[in-house]
């Protein structure tokens, strides 16, 4: 579920510049990015029925880069869960900042599986270095990028070598403001080719990608914004 984007689709819900995604499995609970602040969080989690005062209830965080409109959201989890585990990029200062707050950083240079099926995916350089979740379902891969600064591109193909997993979904920032038609047909094309099935372009990827996904590649092409819910069996 979508916490915090700058773009609209749930009614009622605030829009500000960042990301934060909701994860709920059978087995975890966790945020992907936390957004440019806390209020907004807490604020769109709690008009969605997550209860975010109760952050003990959140078993990790994974920061996709160390930009604050990605990170801003941080410094209420420290109070009601500390040594909290938030996977973090290689960034010395980000980390120093995580360990201020009474979090537990943990750095990380290549995929790892933090519980069955779900990976931090290894971080690519942009710049700045920027890290991806992924996690299998019943229907593939789903990847959850931030801003995609390495290229979303890369960042899945990342994912699907490291996993063995053929994607299914791709969620998040394209960084693909004000990109180019030709540059919105080469991504889309390679995504496609690629195995991904359903494709959400939100946060940073602009409307040319958007725009061409929803023109040219329509069943693969999903809105998004703050309020998505996507729910995927087994």
């Amino acid at each position: 579920m979508v916490l915090v984007d700058n773009n609209p689709y749930g009614q009622g819900l605030e829009e500000a510049w960042g990301l934060s995604v909701y994860v709920e499995t059978d087995r975890v609970r966790l945020l992907f990015d936390v957004g440019p602040d806390p209020t907004v969080l807490e604020a769109n989690a709690r008009r969605l029925g997550i209860d975010l005062n109760r952050f003990e209830r959140i078993d990790f965080v994974v920061i996709s880069h160390v930009h604050g409109d990605h990170t801003g959201g941080l410094r209420p989890l420290a109070s009601v869960k500390p040594v909290m585990m938030v996977y973090v990029p290689p960034d010395g200062s980000f980390i120093s900042y995580v360990k201020s707050l009474g979090l537990k950083p943990i750095q990380v240079n290549s995929t790892i599986e933090v519980s069955r099926g779900m990976y931090v995916v290894k971080p690519l350089y942009g710049p700045p270095v920027e890290e991806a979740l992924a996690f299998k379902t019943s229907r593939g891969l789903v990847v959850l990028v931030g801003c995609s600064h390495p290229g979303v591109v890369d960042i899945v193909r990342q994912a699907v070598e490291d996993t063995g997993i053929k994607p299914y979904i791709v969620l998040g920032g394209f960084h693909m403001a004000g990109a180019s038609l030709q540059e919105a047909q080469k991504v889309a094309s390679q995504l496609v080719g690629m195995g991904v099935e359903k494709i959400y372009p939100i946060h940073c990827s602009g409307d040319t990608i958007r725009n061409y996904l929803a023109n040219y590649y329509r069943d693969n092409y999903r809105d998004g914004g703050v309020g998505l819910e996507i729910i995927i069996q087994g």
